[in-house]
């Protein structure tokens, strides 16, 4: 096994029991520690969404609503003890759904995906047109400019439930990751950083764009928005500032 096809089944099973992996693991260090990553992101993960109600909450709420026939003052104490009691429910399951949004966010998944596609920001020769057009009709995209010329990856990837073209460009030499989801477009234009990623996503006429780097760099982030801004849809040399 090796380390690009160790990190494509890191991300499809991160807590997978394959020997071929242990072993890999064991005797390459880079992708042990990419491991111990996905490993503590699978942790947060899960606590995340791990949130426990507090003990005896379903009992005073039942109580609450029992005390109805008592005394004014009695009846005005219990009621607002199941308002509360109710107030914290209504919080304790909007903080879950909010984890659970962030959690299928494209940003977070584009993350997470990372670790199996790692040994991309390696390659360096630029790529020929027709490959990255193939993996754009593969995902019923097209190419309405000139390809940027410092494309050196492409590949057809899912990241959760979105279908992505995978690519990797090199503006000043230095890697930027482009995930681009055709269809689907993000309401607004976004920076963010996770896990020692840097990343902004893009609204397209014709998709979105998210890019990832483990450098924080504005310019070449630009250049490379631009770059495929022409690509994909099609804007000749207009730029960031104009749109």
């Amino acid at each position: 096994m090796d380390c690009l096809e160790f990190r494509r089944r890191l991300g499809a099973e991160p807590q997978g029991p394959d020997p071929a992996m242990r072993a890999h693991r064991e005797a390459c260090p880079t992708c042990a520690a990419a491991w111990e990553k996905a490993q503590h992101f699978e942790h947060a993960l899960h606590g995340a969404l791990d949130v426990a109600l507090p003990e005896g909450l379903a009992e005073r709420v039942l109580l609450a609503q029992a005390t109805g026939v008592r005394r004014q003052h009695a009846r005005r104490r219990h009621v607002a003890l199941g308002l509360a009691a109710s107030l914290l429910i209504v919080l304790g399951g909007g903080g879950i759904a909010w984890r659970q949004a962030q959690a299928r966010a494209l940003p977070t998944l584009a993350v997470a995906h990372m670790p199996e596609e790692i040994g991309s920001l390696q390659l360096t020769r630029p790529l020929a047109a027709a490959p990255v057009a193939a993996a754009f009709a593969a995902r019923h995209a097209a190419l309405r400019g000139p390809l940027p010329a410092d494309t050196t990856y492409v590949h057809v990837c899912d990241v959760g439930p979105f279908h992505t073209v995978h690519l990797v460009n090199r503006p000043d030499g230095q890697p930027v990751v482009v995930l681009y989801v055709p269809a689907r477009q993000t309401a607004t234009r976004r920076t963010f950083q996770r896990d020692g990623w840097f990343g902004r996503e893009v609204p397209l006429r014709h998709g979105t764009l998210v890019m990832l780097a483990n450098h924080k760099d504005r310019g070449s982030f630009d250049a490379v928005e631009q770059a495929w801004r022409v690509a994909i849809d099609g804007l000749g040399e207009r730029r960031i500032s104009e749109l």
